[in-house]
C-alpha cells in the first residue's frame, strides 16, 4: 500500500492547547515578543525575518502561519515530548481567547 506523502499545513488560526508551546518555539529561535495591547495582539520580530503577529483571538498573518507549519512539521517528527518541554518554558505572553 503506498501512502501519500502528505506535509502538515498551516492554518490561519493557532490551536490555544499550542500556543503557549508555539510561543516558547518562536522565543527559542530567537524571536522578540512584543504585546501591542490596543490592538490585542502579540508582534514577535527578529532581525532580517517577517514580523509575526498573532492575535487574541488565534488568528496569524501570513508571516506566522508559515512559522507554524514548521512548528507541525517539528511537532510531527519529535512527537508529544516536544511540547511538553516547550510547556514546562517561561514567560508566556500569548494568551488566546
Amino acid at each position: 500500500m503506498k501512502l501519500l506523502d502528505i506535509e502538515p499545513k498551516g492554518t490561519s488560526f493557532i490551536h490555544f492547547q499550542l500556543a503557549a508551546a508555539f510561543e516558547n518555539w518562536l522565543l527559542n529561535d530567537g524571536y522578540q515578543a512584543k504585546p501591542i495591547k490596543h490592538a490585542a495582539v502579540v508582534r514577535y520580530s527578529m532581525a532580517n525575518k517577517e514580523t509575526l503577529e498573532i492575535y487574541s483571538t488565534g488568528k496569524m498573518n501570513e508571516a506566522a502561519q508559515k512559522r507554524y507549519s514548521l512548528f507541525l512539521k517539528q511537532y510531527l517528527r519529535l512527537g508529544k515530548s516536544m511540547i511538553a518541554s516547550l510547556k514546562g518554558q517561561s514567560p508566556k505572553m500569548l494568551k488566546v481567547a
